[in-house]
């Protein structure tokens, strides 16, 4: 009688056969993960950087008096018509074309950030935070100026900002309802419940440095 030399698996072989390659799909969708969240950083980052620039132009060729007065929260909605909004004053210095009707400004958005709020109007959407509020003196001063203050107040110098502390030293970071400035505002709803990159917010410094930092209140 013939017997066929090729040995069938046995199930137990099978089931190791499977395990194996379920680990190493494992490993691959991890790596591909974090390849993703690397990048997402990366973006984030860029596009903070490239806000930061366009801010030190601004007040480079205005006195260095820095923008605004400003809204606290940020929408990446370019109109004409409206105050305390960051795409309009340094629309000259970001490449964004002034035009009517309003629209969106798509570029000014991290991918992070917009997968965080899948499914929201981004239009409404708080994509930045200014920093309103920094300890000169041992008093509290508005680099940005305010809109709600009677007189409006306006900006400061970019200048008569010395090294600040560490916590106080940002200038504009990536929103979320974590953030103490965005717990009370009314428009919490418009923002990712938490930091977009699992802890941790992008922000750009005073200085114009980018970084990632530990998301605290």
């Amino acid at each position: 009688m013939h017997h066929d030399l090729t040995r069938a698996f046995t199930l137990l072989e099978l089931l190791a056969v499977m395990a194996i390659v379920t680990a190493l799909a494992t490993l691959g969708l991890g790596a591909g993960v974090r390849t993703l969240a690397e990048a997402n950083k990366a973006d984030s980052v860029a596009r903070l950087r490239t806000l930061g620039n366009a801010i030190h132009l601004y007040a480079g060729e205005h006195d260095q008096v820095l923008p605004g007065p400003l809204w606290p929260g940020q929408v990446m909605r370019y109109d004409s018509q409206r105050n305390g909004r960051l795409v309009r004053d340094l629309a000259e210095y970001l490449n964004i074309e002034s035009k009517n009707p309003p629209y969106l400004v798509e570029r000014m958005i991290p991918r992070a950030y917009r997968k965080a709020m899948r499914g929201t109007r981004m239009d409404d959407a708080r994509i930045y935070l200014m920093n309103t509020g920094v300890v000169l003196d041992g008093q509290t001063k508005q680099p940005f100026g305010s809109l709600t203050s009677n007189p409006v107040l306006a900006p400061m110098k970019l200048t008569a900002l010395p090294t600040l502390p560490v916590g106080e030293n940002w200038m504009a970071c990536e929103a979320d309802q974590r953030h103490s400035y965005v717990a009370t505002a009314p428009w919490r709803a418009n923002t990712p419940a938490l930091p977009v990159h699992d802890g941790r917010r992008a922000l750009v410094r005073f200085d114009g440095s980018v970084d990632l930092e530990k998301a605290t209140p």
